[in-house]
């Protein structure tokens, strides 16, 4: 078990329920410490149950430490029933993202048994220094991926072609695969948020978005740098600097205490300082760990208060139609008094 056992009461009690179906695979893991795929967790104040089949029953007994290992055999809604029984279940915890056809199936098995959405994905909101460690190796493995990637980024060059010598660069670094679909969006591409390579050809004049992560042992980084290719225009430097501005300007004050809306808040604050505001469409950034896009987020619409070992990105971004799009984005950590940040490659306007 990963997590004290008094976490999962705290859980339970706080959500209102008696015990928890748990089917994400990130909870999953972060929970017990398996790392397969196809199971599920089975949370009591008092026991804990990993429900998974043949393939993964040995693994589960080495990595889910504390857990006892059930092998549902192929009937999964059975042994929910079973074990519901056996703990005298009233009040069933179930995440949001389970099907329609899975709730039936419990339903029946559970007529009596009222069932209540809970989100275990709060317990990876701040994370140990273990999970900091690895996190921070992701993201120095993008690092050195991009810097063996720039002296390819040249006129002539498609952005599928950067984007696979990218690629293959963070898993030569030791990357267990993109923590997204990579985006490399090059002149009025630029101007796409999420513009995923295409053939597309890189010009001179041209500026690339290069938004891309690296996996280490299941935790991801996040990170976007621009880059001029020759001569730019001065509307166009004009928005880079404004970026890269907002993005120090926001690292300089972030720290625990403050409310994630307001963080985003002042972003667009400052971007409205350089007429800039309307052309900044989506959050400041969101948390990252064992999934990309974890919680909180920097948006308008998340009022947590951040908390010290809390992950975030800082991701400004103007993206202005028939002219391109600037990005500048770190992976930070959130400490008492500031902030570490832990995607380290330079971010001062780079021109290749």
């Amino acid at each position: 078990m990963l997590i004290e056992r008094a976490m999962i009461s705290d859980f339970l009690k706080e959500s209102g329920v008696d015990a928890a179906f748990i089917e994400k695979d990130e909870n999953c893991r972060y929970i017990s410490g398996f790392t397969g795929s196809d199971s599920y967790l089975f949370l009591t104040a008092n026991d804990c149950y990993l429900l998974t089949d043949s393939r993964y029953t040995e693994q589960a007994k080495e990595e889910a430490k504390g857990f006892t290992i059930i092998d549902y055999a192929g009937k999964l809604a059975e042994t929910v029933g079973e074990l519901s029984a056996k703990h005298h279940v009233t009040r069933f915890g179930i995440e949001a993202g389970m099907t329609y056809k899975m709730y039936l199936s419990f339903d029946e098995v559970l007529p009596e048994t009222d069932f209540v959405f809970v989100v275990p994905d709060t317990l990876r909101q701040i994370k140990s220094a273990e999970e900091i460690r690895l996190i921070e190796e992701a993201c120095r493995i993008s690092d050195l991926g991009f810097e063996k990637t720039v002296p390819y980024i040249k006129a002539g060059v498609t952005e599928a072609e950067l984007r696979t010598i990218l690629e293959c660069a963070m898993l030569e670094a030791g990357s267990e695969g993109k923590s997204f679909d990579t985006i490399v969006a090059s002149g009025w591409r630029s101007a796409y948020p999420h513009g995923t390579a295409t053939d597309k050809v890189i010009e001179e004049g041209d500026l690339v978005t290069f938004d891309f992560g690296a996996i280490y042992h299941g935790y991801h980084s996040d990170i976007t740098r621009t880059v001029a290719v020759g001569e730019i225009s001065e509307r166009q430097r004009y928005i880079y600097d404004a970026v890269l501005g907002c993005n120090e300007h926001i690292e300089k004050i972030l720290r625990a205490g403050l409310a994630a809306a307001d963080v985003d808040q002042e972003s667009r604050k400052y971007l409205k300082e350089k007429d800039l505001d309307k052309w900044f469409g989506h959050a400041l950034g969101h948390s990252v760990g064992l999934e990309i896009h974890e919680t909180p987020t920097l948006s308008p619409r998340d009022h947590t208060v951040l908390c010290a070992g809390m992950t975030e990105t800082v991701e400004p971004g103007v993206y202005i139609p028939g002219v391109g799009g600037v990005r500048i984005e770190d992976t930070v950590v959130i400490e008492k008094d500031g902030i570490s940040i832990l995607t380290k490659f330079p971010k001062k306007f780079l021109r290749v």
